[in-house]
């Protein structure tokens, strides 16, 4: 018999007349629907699964990442029936490394999660991931090493 991994994930949606509706669950602190949409929150589902699933590959590959920092956007169209649907989803994350074999193997990675990640499987709609990964040398991981102790604002892009 096959090995199958199941997990369950529970939420709770509780309605506050004067603020809208908190979401909570999985032991995470609750979250005003209020200032979310559903719609939002879907599309940070996908950012957030994309990121841990990234980040574990990297892990397993001995990737060594220094900075990590994504946006996604999904695009939804009301059909001519009325029932809404997404065509687009597609999280760009960008990615630094230390070196170009690590640049090589995050690609790598990239390239394969839309078919492993959650939403592939879960949505009937594939999402793009579109990379943006740097090469960082010593001065720059130290800068930003510097930047995280300091809480100083850090800076990605030099000219």
């Amino acid at each position: 018999m096959p090995y199958v991994s199941i997990s369950e994930f529970e939420t709770r949606l509780q309605w506050r007349s004067d603020s809208g509706a908190l979401l909570s669950g999985d032991g995470a602190p609750p979250i005003p629907v209020g200032q979310w949409n559903p719609e939002t929150l879907l599309v940070a589902a996908v950012e957030g699964r994309t990121l841990l699933a990234f980040m574990e590959q990297a892990r397993s590959l001995g990737v060594e990442v220094l900075f990590y920092q994504s946006s996604a956007m999904a695009r939804c169209v009301e059909g001519q029936d009325g029932a809404p649907h997404y065509t687009d989803l597609i999280v760009r994350p960008h990615v630094a490394v230390r070196t170009e074999d690590d640049a090589r193997r995050a690609q790598g990675i990239f390239e394969a999660l839309p078919e492993r990640c959650f939403p592939s499987s879960m949505l009937r709609l594939t999402p793009r991931i579109e990379p943006l990964i740097d090469t960082w040398d010593e001065q720059h991981a130290a800068e930003l090493e510097t930047a995280r102790r300091g809480r100083l604002p850090v800076t990605v892009w030099r000219p």
